[in-house]
């Protein structure tokens, strides 16, 4: 139990202190889209995950619950804080399980310093949106530069869950450009989607915490950015051997620049104008969203660079196309793609480091999982 929270089921809500801790509903909104605008993520680029015009827009890929947690000061009613834990279906040891996802951790500039924010949200995570059939612990992140956030949460404060390190996740922010066309480079049709499904599953199944694609869910996204001439693929024979596809999320997630590195802002407009000989994105002006794309659904046999390589020059270019100033690809630090891919592109390397958190009673279930390299979907984070 987290401290000395009072919670109940049958009210809905969790209790610490001055604090109360809900499911946000519609009337919560506002409030969290602002958080979200407002609280940037620590480390030396201070950036905002926003989610503009809709904070409660349906969430991109079949989910089997979502649920935002947002906390309130029982005397002026203003917000304190939030998170949001979601449940997709994904490959854990091999098997499709349900597996818990915690981000949009934002704690209100008013009571940064106030652990009681902490214990009652998980205290409120736990108790509140928990339902049977999923996995005891959660995947989480935290940006690897965020000292404060990352001394606090490891610290095995009282009431707080336990945090399990998963391995470091780097994503590179690439500069769209034209490459010219390779003939085993295909984009998809609506008719591909079944065997894009299988082929994404069976090498998914190979790592940890991959997500599961069923056909449905891959036409789902459509709804969300991402039609079926945006994947990529190539084929070994006739199966499916590599898939990326190249996804705009800016409809209902944008990634927002606050603040730069000092050196880095103050050189800003000589290094745009240095960018396009340099090879590298565009740096956007304080405040604007990132004009950029995710390169998602990274997929290919046998960890074949050549594979990856050729889709990326394949995603690069149809971004190029599309007009995006930069394209986001992420995977786990270990893997030996982003030596293969920094030595064909330049790139801004932003780097995250995984957990698996969780409640005391489930130390013996994290470590009993397989040492599996992780593979979380960077779309989805």
């Amino acid at each position: 139990m987290a401290g000395h929270a009072d919670a109940s089921c049958l009210t809905g809500e969790v209790v610490q202190g001055n604090l109360r801790f809900t499911i946000a509903a519609r009337d919560d909104e506002a409030d969290v889209r602002r958080l979200l605008r407002e609280i940037p993520i620590g480390g030396r680029y201070q950036i905002t995950l926003e989610r503009q015009p809709d904070a409660f827009a349906p969430g991109a890929g079949r989910t089997r619950s979502e649920h935002i947690i947002i906390a309130r000061d029982r005397r002026t009613g203003c917000a304190a804080g939030l998170c949001e834990r979601v449940v997709r279906d994904a490959f854990v040891d091999g098997s499709i399980r349900q597996l818990p996802y915690i981000g949009a951790l934002r704690i209100a500039p008013s009571h940064r310093h106030k652990i009681a924010v902490l214990r009652g949200g998980f205290e409120a995570l736990r108790l509140l949106t928990v339902r049977p059939g999923e996995l005891p612990f959660a995947l989480t992140s935290i940006t690897s530069d965020n000292s404060p956030a990352r001394r606090v949460l490891t610290a095995l404060l009282p009431g707080l869950p336990l945090y399990h390190p998963a391995g470091d996740f780097s994503t590179l922010a690439l500069r769209p450009k034209f490459r010219s066309a390779n003939a085993a480079i295909q984009c998809a049709a609506s008719s591909d989607f079944a065997e894009l499904s299988e082929f994404l599953n069976r090498v998914n199944a190979r790592a940890q915490f991959a997500p599961v694609w069923s056909e449905a869910a891959l036409r789902g996204l459509q709804g969300h950015g991402l039609l079926p001439e945006h994947f990529l693929f190539v084929r070994q024979g006739k199966r499916i051997s590599g898939c990326m596809a190249v996804w705009d999320q800016r409809r209902f997630r944008q990634v927002v620049v606050r603040q730069y590195p000092k050196q880095i802002g103050a050189l800003r407009p000589l290094l745009n104008l240095a960018a396009p000989l340099a090879g590298l994105p565009r740096l956007p002006a304080i405040g604007t969203p990132i004009n950029q794309c995710v390169l998602s659904h990274v997929a290919f046999e046998d960890e074949d660079q050549a594979t990856l390589l050729a889709l990326l020059d394949g995603a690069l270019d149809q971004a190029k196309r599309r007009k995006f100033d930069a394209a986001l690809i992420g995977f786990a630090t270990a893997r030996p793609w982003g030596a293969a891919i920094q030595q064909r592109h330049r790139a801004i390397e932003y780097q995250t480091s995984l957990y698996l958190t969780h409640w005391p009673d489930a130390t013996a279930f994290v470590a009993s999982l397989q040492p599996r390299t992780p593979h979380p979907e960077l779309g989805l984070l």
